[in-house]
């Protein structure tokens, strides 16, 4: 009974480590494909900017409605001094 034991003991050891073997091949697996899929995004995204026309940057300006207030009190100020 012993050898019997013994036996299944080792049967059930062989496989725990093939179970920890596959595990560790798949989390390589993931972890290389997440790497290629990495690599593919960031080649497309160099491409992108490489060969993309980049589009002329609107002026700045500030609030229209900002703007002529401003212009109204710097007008008031004027008449009000002369």
């Amino acid at each position: 009974m012993d050898k019997i034991k013994t036996i299944l003991t080792l049967i059930a050891i062989i496989i725990g480590a093939l179970v920890v073997l596959a595990g560790i091949g798949l989390v390589y697996s993931l972890l290389n494909y997440i790497l290629v899929l990495a690599v593919i995004c960031l080649a497309g995204y160099v491409a992108v900017k490489l060969f993309v026309k980049p589009e002329p940057q609107e002026l700045k300006s500030p609030d229209p409605r900002k703007e002529l207030k401003s212009v109204q009190r710097l007008l008031d100020q004027y008449k009000k001094d002369r």
